[in-house]
């Protein structure tokens, strides 16, 4: 399968945020390719199904979900193509047949680079508006509907906050996602308050937000220290608690601890801490459920309402999971599109 990707890093392996590239790929290790932006749109949207036209005579109208990757701290271009194949294997094996497409902004991939990776964020964040979301939303005005998603994690939640508070001042604000989604997010959790002026641009430009969080983040932990301690990063903290109602936080701890045994957390990695939801099932179920946006949020079946607080938004990824038919059973209620492609029942 062709991979899509929009790097922000020079060609020339310089330092600095370049100017967008639009590549291809068929898997992490193989080679790429360039396009100009026109054909690589071209390419992208000729990946989608297409639909009955409304019209007889009428050209089928292209129909299907771009969900637009954007990965954390410590991430030179290579990893970024791995984690994009990882994730897009993940996600296929929910059953979603989207199309991923990875924001690779010039993180460099150096531990002890935390604060250079953090003013490459706020550089390139604007792009991820102007060349990726408003960028297709243009090319559907060429006989297609597409809906367009964000997920980001670690920093990359840092990108996204960026880019939806600020990219009005590159771009008309008429822009739009389904699903904005934070995973593990190196993000001021008190910018997620009803009133605040980031909250009220993902109001503006989202229907939907969805936090996982982990108590257990190591990585976050020290994320606050190098800001000296100055604000509590959302993934480990949760969302505050005057969130506005179209978010919601979903906490992953207890799938932590299913993984990992209590009695072992001690000895875990940041890293591992930080990154342990992609490898779990029961996330990524939970994704595509919420991609998927035909049932509320409070009826997916992959998570329980947070049993400590009278909060409607707060919820728990369930460690027990699902089963298999009553897993399918959900993406066909849940399913508003041909990307979600329940699993054969077993």
């Amino acid at each position: 399968m062709t991979e899509f990707m929009i790097t922000l890093r020079n060609a020339d392996g310089s330092d600095g945020v370049g100017p967008p590239r639009f590549l291809t790929f068929d898997d992490a290790a193989g080679p790429e390719r360039m396009f100009d932006t026109e054909e690589w749109v071209l390419r992208l949207i000729a990946t989608f199904p297409t639909a009955a036209p409304s019209r007889e005579g009428d050209e089928p109208p292209r129909v299907g979900d771009i969900l637009f990757l954007v990965h954390g701290f410590n991430v030179n271009h290579d990893a970024a193509k791995a984690f994009h194949v990882k994730c897009a294997d993940a996600l296929g094996a929910a059953g979603w047949q989207g199309q991923l497409v990875s924001f690779d902004w010039p993180s460099r991939g150096l531990v002890f680079a935390y604060l250079d990776d953090r003013s490459n964020a706020r550089a390139a964040a604007s792009a991820l508006v102007t060349s990726g979301i408003s960028l297709l939303e243009a090319a559907q005005k060429q006989n297609c509907t597409i809906d367009t998603h964000v997920i980001s994690h670690s920093m990359g939640g840092f990108v996204a906050q960026q880019a939806f508070t600020w990219a009005y001042q590159d771009v008309p604000a008429d822009w739009r996602v389904g699903q904005l989604i934070f995973v593990a997010a190196d993000v001021d959790y008190s910018v997620f308050s009803a009133g605040a002026v980031s909250a009220n641009s993902f109001a503006n430009h989202a229907g939907r937000l969805t936090a996982y969080c982990n108590k257990y983040d190591k990585a976050l932990l020290a994320s606050n220290a190098k800001r000296l301690d100055l604000a509590p990063r959302m993934g480990r903290v949760g969302l505050p608690q005057d969130a506005p109602a179209f978010m919601c936080e979903v906490e992953c701890g207890a799938v932590f601890d299913k993984v990992f045994p209590n009695d072992l957390a001690d000895d875990l990695s940041p890293v591992t801490t930080h990154c342990f939801y992609f490898d779990q099932s029961e996330f990524w179920r939970d994704v595509v459920l919420t991609l998927a946006g035909g049932i509320d949020r409070s009826l997916i079946p992959t998570r329980v309402a947070d049993p400590d607080t009278t909060l409607a938004n707060r919820f728990i990824l369930n460690p027990a999971g699902i089963s298999a038919t009553a897993y399918r059973t959900a993406l066909v209620r849940s399913a508003v599109s041909p990307s979600i492609v329940p699993p054969a029942a077993p």
